[in-house]
Formats: C-alpha cells, structure tokens, sequence
C-alpha cells in the first residue's frame, strides 16, 4: 500500500486503539442515542463516526488529503470495484443464509428486520437514501477507510490490511447474523483503497450498495401494499427453515460470484494478475453449484409431505378419491400444489384433520389442465388430503397430481 508523506508518524497499534474507541463509543453513546432517538439517533451515530475520522485527522496534523486521498478514477477501476463489490455481495448472503442456519440464536432480534422496519415506515423515498445509502458512504467511509486504515499503511503485506479491516468492519456492526457478510464488503471496499488510494471508489460503491437494497425493499414493499390494499407488513419472517429454503438458490445463483471477484481483482490491479485466479473460481463455482442443488434436493426430501399421482374412476358410490394420509410434525404453513387432467366436472380438494373435521375444502379450478394452489395454516398431527368428486363428475376418469410441502 502507499505511504504516504505525513502518515508515517501512524502506527498499526494506533489503528486498534481507534477502533476500541469507535467500538467503546459505538456501545455506549451510539446505542443510547439509538435507542432513544430513533432515526435521529441512527444520523447522529454517523456524524459522530465522520466526526471522529476529522479529529483524528487534526489531533495528529494529517493532511485531509492523505487520510481521506481523492481523485480521478478510471472507467477500468469503476468497472473492476463494481464487479469485486457485486461478487462480494454474492458471497455476502450466501453467509447470511449459512449462519442463519446454522445458528438459530443469530435471528433473535435481528438488525435485519430493523432495517426493514426503516425502509417500510413512513419516511419518504429520499430522506431514506439519505440516511440509509449516503451517510454510511461518506461517514463510515471517512472512519475505517480513512482514519484508521491510515495507520495500517506500513504493513507490507495488503492481505494483512484487508483481514484486519474486514475484521473490523464486520465487528463493527455488531450483528452475528451479518458478521461475514459486513466483513465481506469491508475486505472489498479496503481492497479499493489500497490498490487505488481512493476513498471516493470505496465511497461510491458504499453507496451503490445501500441505495440498491435500500430501494429495493422499498419499493418491493410498495409494490405488497399496492396488492394488498395496505395490508403487507415488514415483517421478513427469518427463521433457520426460511434461510434453509434460500440458500440452495443463493448458492446457485452466486456461481458467478468468483469470476465477477476475479475479474474485479484483474482489472483493478493488472499488474499482479495471475491466470490461475480463474481456475480457483471455476473450482469455487463448482464447488456452490454442486452444494446448491445438493442442499435444494435436500430441502425438497425435507419438506416433502405427500407426492401422489393416480388416475382413478368416479362412481356414485364413492364420493371422493383415496384419502392420502401425511403428518405435520409441528403447527406450520403448507403449499398444497394440484394437477388434473381428464375431468370436466366439478372438483375440489378436502383436508381432515385426525379427528376428521374438515379444515380445507376449496373448489379446484376449471380448465383442460386444472391447476390448484394453495398455502394453509395446519396443527401438528395426521391429516388426509382428497379429491372431492362433484357434479358431472360420475364416469370420468381423472388423473391426479398432489404435492403438499412445508414452506
């Protein structure tokens, strides 16, 4: 990394200290500030951080252009941070998925729902970006960017620097849950500034990144209450099965996370480009594509309470199909997927319960394929599910495809 004139006085020790006190007032002042003001508290805490970085900068007569370096950047090193950042968020909430699942505990109050509760709120489109997108950019940036990956600059190695900022970044926010996922993307924004000594990149693809799951959530919950008159609520619903459902896909979707990482690298620093770097990614998105559809097979053998399909004649003598009988172990939410072909009469699906109460029973759709989708609420025990045969229905001869899975 570059050593820049004034900043030899900076030592790596000087580096721990500063994040103990950001991390001491971060506990202290921040949460209190949070806690009891709010969203206010939220923009304080972040004053506060630049204000720190701007202190730290004066205290020790460090230019503001050594410590926070800015300058032109190429269209090659946008190109190389947006590919290293989106192949960082990738990884990012395969992470969150993986702890989730593993640590149930890390979902107990998570700042993820928070998070959510701010963007679903009443708070307008741009005070949000304002808040949630900028501020981090700029004051989060001028603190572990600038003032405290200042006194890292004599270490030779810059993997050392990025391990002991990625460290940092994830404690920082305090979050077992997204410890991996924030150390992810502090390892790539320090990786930025290292290689191209300039916060304004780290600081742009800070933003990019809030603004873009920001105004995703935003709109998304928009969109849910457009559908439902008003109803949706913030409620994100993490659980370790809800993460478990989502990490097949996440790993499979994320296979292009190490070549977009790789590529990032190469553009970002040609110098030190090695061809290998792209057979380790192949082998990386090898390695999540077979884990991804493996832990998606799985998930689907878990959650799989019946899969049926029989053909069967309707006489007046029986009035519905073959009970198919499943157990639900806990009180949960089910889907219900069925398919019929050659019938034209009237048919609908029915559910008892053990006791044999009906607790489902809905008209399946007309059509040539007959297509019924359904989520329910169930109790835990033995439950059967049949096909009703209703009117114009005696002859027929349907063939019957039922699914039920746990959600």
């Amino acid at each position: 990394m570059q050593q820049l004139t004034n900043q030899s006085r900076l030592k790596p020790w000087m580096g721990f200290v500063l994040f103990a006190v950001v991390m001491g007032l971060f506990v202290t002042l921040c949460a209190y500030m949070q806690m009891n003001w709010g969203i206010i508290g939220l923009v304080a805490t972040e004053l506060l951080f630049l204000l720190l970085a701007v202190l730290y900068a004066v205290i020790f007569r460090i230019p503001f252009k050594e410590m926070f370096p800015i300058k032109k950047f190429s269209a090659r090193d946008f190109f190389g941070s947006v590919l290293l950042m989106v192949g960082g968020v990738n990884f990012g909430l395969i992470s969150v998925a993986v702890v989730g699942t593993l640590i149930p505990s890390s979902l107990e109050g998570s700042d993820v729902q928070s998070l959510i509760n701010i963007m679903s709120g009443p708070m307008g489109y741009l005070l949000l970006i304002l808040i949630v997108a900028v501020l981090p950019a700029v004051c989060e940036e001028a603190i572990h960017r600038g003032a405290i990956l200042s006194n890292f600059r004599s270490i030779k190695k810059d993997w050392v620097i990025v391990l002991i900022m990625a460290l940092f970044f994830g404690i920082n926010h305090m979050s077992v849950l997204r410890f991996i996922n924030t150390a992810i993307l502090g390892a790539c924004l320090s990786y930025i500034v290292i290689k191209k000594n300039n916060i304004i990149l780290s600081s742009l693809m800070h933003f990019g990144v809030n603004f873009f799951s920001t105004s995703l959530s935003y709109f998304a919950m928009k969109v849910l209450n457009n559908i439902s008159g008003g109803s949706a609520t913030a409620d994100v619903g993490l659980t370790p099965d809800s993460l478990r459902q989502v990490l097949g896909t996440y790993l499979i979707g994320g296979v292009t996370a190490p070549f977009l990482i790789v590529f990032g690298l190469w553009l970002l620093n040609p110098a030190t480009h090695k061809k290998r770097r792209f057979l380790i990614a192949a082998i990386v998105a090898s390695v999540m594509m077979i884990s991804g559809f493996t832990v998606s097979a799985v998930n689907l053998f878990r959650n799989q309470l019946v899969q049926t399909t029989e053909q069967y004649i309707v006489s007046q003598e029986y009035s519905e199909s073959r009970p198919i009988e499943f157990y639900v172990e806990k009180e949960s939410s089910v889907s219900i997927n069925i398919v019929m072909a050659n019938a034209e009469g009237d048919y609908s699906v029915r559910i008892r319960d053990a006791s044999g109460e009906v607790v489902h029973d809905r008209k399946i759709p007309d059509g040539t394929m007959r297509i019924y989708q359904d989520s329910i609420m169930l109790k835990e025990g033995k439950h059967k599910i049949s096909i009703v045969n209703g009117e114009g229905t005696d002859g027929e001869s349907p063939s019957v495809s039922i699914m039920v899975n746990r959600k």
